[in-house]
């Protein structure tokens, strides 16, 4: 008896909910997907073919470029004299890559080539024995990005970071974690000034001075200088006042948009 019960209350169910399907006038185009009091249901547009909202905020790439400087650290500990510390200094140039209205955050991958200019063992420098040795750092992570007013940016990122170095006596590579923090300056509509300072924790032993040489600690700073042009990732507003954006804005809100 309980079965048959449940089965004919099932199907007066399904019945009255096909009823009430069928009654039920249908949504203007328009109107689908749109809460109701939406100050933006006047604005959002739907797709004709799936029905809908159009993404206006669609995601993009901003490219970025700029100066930097690096300072690696690498230690081997010692017992009963001081460690055994050897420090270089690093002169190059960065190429990012940022993206902008990704969910749920945003990502950056940036990669310098370096110029080893000096080196030191426990404070004392020293002399390379040919000049033609070069580096490659590797920095890719989420990145979130902080307003204030809208005239100053502050990136803040934490994620994965690689280092190569060619040496006279090894092959360093170094594979840790490493954090970003950095701001951006709107200069102008479409530039913008970045500074940003990059500190991380590597492990050092996977290039061939592992065998011989190998490193308790190695840790690595970075500081670099850039400036982003972008067509796409306009600054609403700037230190420079731009007329052609106040013109665009003032016919923004003519339409109402």
């Amino acid at each position: 008896m309980k079965k048959l019960f449940f089965i004919i209350t099932l199907s007066l169910f399904c019945a009255a909910a096909m009823v009430s399907a069928d009654t039920q006038p249908e949504e203007p185009a328009a109107e689908q997907n749109i809460p109701e009091g939406s100050s933006d249901a006047a604005h959002i547009t739907l797709d004709t073919k799936t029905g809908f909202p159009v993404i206006t905020n669609k995601p993009f790439v901003m490219f970025n470029e700029g100066a930097a400087v690096s300072w690696v650290t690498r230690i081997i500990k010692q017992q009963g004299r001081s460690n055994f510390v050897w420090q270089d200094f690093l002169l190059g140039a960065y190429f990012s890559v940022t993206s902008r209205n990704m969910r749920p955050f945003d990502f950056t991958i940036r990669t310098t080539a370096y110029y080893p200019f000096s080196m030191t063992f426990n404070e004392h420098p020293q002399k390379p024995a040919t000049p033609l040795h070069f580096a490659f750092d590797l920095y890719a992570a989420p990145i979130f990005r902080l307003s204030m007013w809208d005239y100053v940016f502050v990136n803040l990122s934490g994620g994965l970071h690689f280092f190569f170095q060619n040496a006279d006596r090894w092959n360093y590579i170094h594979l840790g974690i490493g954090a970003l923090a950095g701001i951006e300056l709107p200069i102008a509509w479409h530039w913008t000034i970045l500074i940003d300072g990059i500190a991380s924790f590597d492990y050092g032993n996977l290039g061939t001075n592992y065998a011989l040489e190998p490193f308790d600690y190695v840790w690595q700073y970075q500081v670099s200088v850039g400036v982003r042009y972008s067509k796409k990732g306009e600054n609403r507003y700037s230190y420079i006042p731009s007329k052609k954006r106040a013109a665009l804005y003032k016919e923004q809100q003519n339409n109402g948009i």
